[in-house]
């Protein structure tokens, strides 16, 4: 099934959800933006930023600058594998130039239903985004309705830690430094030693600290009911993902979610966009729904918190490191009943610039929270110099 009759299929599937041409609640998306610009030019630029992959390869980097008419451009830096090929390149072109940049969420559809890669979308998505917040003169967030301007944060062990004990000292030592919850990432494979570590991080910060539990999408599905169980026990506040998450699953995922308390929270990794997550949400497959903004950019997420709006679930929005300003726009314009935190990659408060950008990454206060930022546009500088002196031919 293509992306455009999967579209025309969740009309039926979650139409509970879904209402008018894209969005389910509007809520989220009344732009008050009467502007006529068009869009002039679109490039890409692939760059290295001089640090080495966990392969030990190059980091790269892929910038896209969008520019209107006026001049103003608009921006985004994603990972490198967002860089399209020079046939993507032709397609994208061929549907975004001489449009107004009033057209955003038409052009976001025909993107998708043109199977534009969902990294690649996202990638001009948000330079989008941020050119509507330059344009304007505005966070983006303000173009949605700002609702809130700081966040809590939640830190995240990352998988296979250590022993128990090394996962203990980890959420120790983010409840002394006040950050306000953590996330226990277990081994992968392995729901026996998960269990351990379940069990020797709530032992360690006490029964009101909040902890979250990962997942290694590796358990069967009695391994998974097992370890929910002994979750509910322990009252952690949500079970991610510990089964595969393709569409095979959802079944498995709807039983899972009916047999324990703790809220199951998906599907963080499955491979489309918001459409597949209505279906999940319209199946009682999860209690919290789950994607981040490389899975088709600040729109596609605006859409999924609207279906999570309107079926009373919330949203949560994984870590996805270097990328997750587009996350905190969101946040700002959600209740925190919707989404309640924002994933910090480490418990560290030092600040950071990556090579090609001017701006620090989100750092949190002593209360553990992140203040969204009120520059217009996405709240992101890029170097240029740079990124350009750093270009890969």
């Amino acid at each position: 099934m293509n992306r455009r009759s999967f579209l025309k299929t969740i009309g039926s599937a979650g139409a509970f959800l879904l209402a008018g041409d894209s969005a389910p609640a509007r809520s989220l998306f009344v732009l008050g933006v009467e502007d006529s610009s068009r869009i002039s030019d679109i490039e890409w630029v692939l760059y290295e930023t001089g640090r080495q992959q966990p392969d030990s390869q190059p980091e790269r980097r892929c910038a896209v600058r969008v520019t209107g008419a006026s001049g103003v451009q608009g921006w985004a830096d994603f990972t490198g594998s967002t860089m399209p090929d020079r046939a993507g390149i032709e397609l994208i072109r061929s549907i975004v130039l001489g449009r107004s940049t009033a057209e955003h969420n038409a052009i976001w559809r025909q993107l998708y239903e043109q199977s534009v890669p969902l990294g690649v979308l996202a990638a001009v998505d948000v330079a989008l985004w941020d050119l509507r917040g330059r344009l304007e003169g505005k966070p983006t967030h303000a173009l949605l309705g700002t609702r809130r301007q700081d966040v809590p944060v939640y830190a995240s062990t990352g998988f296979n830690l250590g022993d128990p004990e090394a996962y203990a000292a980890y959420a120790v030592t983010c409840k002394e430094k006040g950050v306000p919850a953590c996330k226990v990432q277990p081994y992968v494979g392995s729901p026996d030693r998960d269990i351990a570590v379940y069990k020797a991080v709530r032992d360690a910060v006490g029964p009101d600290y909040p902890c979250m539990a990962g997942g290694s999408r590796t358990y069967t599905f009695d391994e998974a009911l097992r370890v929910g169980r002994l979750l509910d026990d322990l009252a952690y506040r949500w079970y991610e993902s510990p089964m595969p998450e393709d569409d095979g699953w959802r079944d498995r995922y709807a039983s899972l979610a009916a047999q324990v308390r703790t809220p199951i929270c998906t599907p963080a990794a499955n491979p489309d966009s918001y459409p597949a997550r209505v279906l999940w949400i319209a199946a009682k497959a999860c209690d919290i729904a789950c994607m981040d903004a490389l899975h088709g950019g600040l729109t596609a997420c605006i859409e999924l918190a609207s279906a999570c709006e309107a079926a009373g679930i919330p949203l949560e929005l994984p870590n996805i490191g270097l990328d997750s300003y587009p996350h905190l726009q969101l946040i700002a314009a959600t209740a925190p009943s919707l989404i309640e935190y924002f994933e910090f990659p480490s418990s560290s408060r030092e600040p950071y610039v990556l090579p090609g950008r001017t701006t620090p990454e989100p750092t949190c206060d002593e209360h553990g929270r992140v203040t969204i930022p009120q520059t217009p546009g996405m709240g992101i500088e890029l170097d240029w110099r740079y990124i350009f002196t750093h270009r890969v031919a």
